[in-house]
Formats: C-alpha cells, structure tokens, sequence
C-alpha cells in the first residue's frame, strides 16, 4: 500500500507542474533545473555537449533489520556463529555523459567503494573487515521522448557489465591462518549483466521544478558464484527551488525494493553470519 501511495503521489506531483505556464521552456540552465545530487541520468544534454561529474556517498548501517524491526544482538547470536555490528561504506562514483544529439545522450559511470564492517562472534570475539574496489561499470542511453515548452520527459536503456569483483577475501577468526570469502554485502560487483530501464519526467515554472523517476535494474543470468542478484526497482520524486540564478533548495523522496539473492555462494555458510543468508538482502 505504501509503495502505491509513493508512485501515484509522484506522479500526481509531476502532473501538477506548480501551476506552470504555456510559455514557460524547460531548461538545464537554471540551478533548479538540476536533479538533488543522488539522482543519476536526471536529465540529457544539448547536441555536442560532454559533462564529466564526481559523487561522493557514505552509507552506514547498524545491527540486523528484519522488515521494520530492529533484531536484538542477543537473538542474532542464537541463531548465528556471529552478528555484524556496523557496516560503513564510502563510495565515489566518476561517470561521464555525451549528448550525441538534442533527443540521444550517452553516459558511462563506475564506483570506487571502501567499506568496513565490524562483527562479533559467539564467543566474544570483535574484529573488522575491509575491501577496497572497483564496482561494476553502468552504460546507458537516455532518449528524449517529450520535449513541450514548461514538460520534458525521456527513457533509459542501458546495462550492467560486471567489471567488479565478487570474489573478495579476508582473514577472520574461522579462517586463520589462511582467508575467506566475505559475506555478500562485502562484494562491489555482481558477476552478471543486468537491464537498467528507467523514465524520467520534469517541468518547470517561473520558480521553480518538480520530476519524478523510475528505475529498475534486471539481472540477467547467473555469476561464477552461483548466485544472482535479485531485482530492485526504485521511484523518486523531487522539487527545486530557485532562490537566486546560482542558487536553488531542493528535497526529494525515494521509495526503494530489491529481491533477495538467487542461488548462493558455495563458499558462505548462511549459518555462520546473516550476511552470508540471501534471505536477509531482500527489501
């Protein structure tokens, strides 16, 4: 119910374009006229033009989440070998976008990821693990299908191609001397190719912009470690508004689901750490 609510109030907002008017042009030009940072293929470029651009991210999270609930550390410890306590993870993504014509852009992006992660076994014993690497390499077309005065809309196509690794390693407690695989949300790569689809629609007034976005990413096949992601599906809808010709303020709202693994690592045992259970990587 909640997700339906999410998608019929974006699309809503972006058929109620803040009482925008028939002269009104949709453009870039303005700083309102740009999607909030976290936003990705927001927008085409004009014939001929190349933009290179740089995003920094941290996310960290804490425990283990069973829906809603927050599970006690007590209960993780009864049912596994260990429970992870934090998970933080950096990521720089450098991508780059080529407006081959006014209607045709073309981008490229890859993630740099640095991510920490702290777990504590049954017997009381604390350590952290890391993993610096290269994420996979995303490559999309983005086609502008409306262009109307004040309403601007277009479609992505593109792909996943699995240049990141799955196969990660550390040294821990039930390895040592030696090392073992790292549990899934360790991984910057996905071992597969996936489908990325996606519409994106804005429109502006004298002021100010509203859009809206929906995206999906398919999976296709199954990687070297036979397992597969499952498939997510994200919508976002946002309002800018343009305080000066250099400035705007902007908020956006993100509803977000993904399918648990598919298969499963051989290496990982779901019984040691919920990291290593699929089940627990579904939204």
């Amino acid at each position: 119910m909640v997700r339906k609510i999410l998608i019929v109030a974006t699309l809503l907002t972006v058929a109620s374009p803040l009482a925008a008017q028939e002269d009104n042009v949709w453009t870039s030009k303005r700083p309102d006229g740009h999607a909030p940072i976290g936003m990705r293929g927001a927008r085409t470029l004009e014939g001929g033009a190349i933009e290179f651009s740089y995003r920094f991210t941290q996310l960290n999270s804490k425990g283990i989440w069973f829906a809603s609930d927050s599970l006690p550390l007590e209960s993780t410890l009864e049912f596994y070998d260990q429970a992870p306590l934090t998970l933080a993870n950096q990521t720089h993504n450098f991508s780059v976008s080529f407006g081959a014509t006014e209607e045709l852009t073309f981008t490229a992006g890859m993630d740099y990821s640095n991510r920490q992660r702290e777990q504590l076994t049954t017997g009381g014993v604390f350590y952290v693990t890391e993993s610096q690497n290269l994420g996979d390499l995303t490559v999309s077309a983005l086609y502008n299908f409306l262009d109307l005065g004040a309403y601007k809309a277009h479609v992505q196509m593109g792909a996943r191609v699995p240049t990141g690794s799955t196969a990660i390693f550390a040294e821990t407690p039930f390895s040592t001397p030696g090392t073992e695989g790292m549990p899934y949300d360790m991984r910057p790569g996905a071992g597969t190719f996936a489908l990325l689809p996606g519409l994106t629609v804005q429109t502006q007034n004298e002021v100010a912009s509203v859009g809206g976005q929906i995206n999906g990413m398919i999976p296709v096949g199954t990687n070297d470690r036979s397992y597969s992601l499952g498939n997510s599906f994200d919508a976002s809808g946002w309002a800018a508004y343009m305080i000066s010709e250099y400035i705007s303020f902007s908020a956006r709202i993100k509803w977000q689901n993904w399918g648990g693994i598919e298969g499963g690592d051989p290496d990982l045992d779901p019984d040691r750490d919920p990291g290593d259970d699929g089940f627990f990587l579904e939204g």
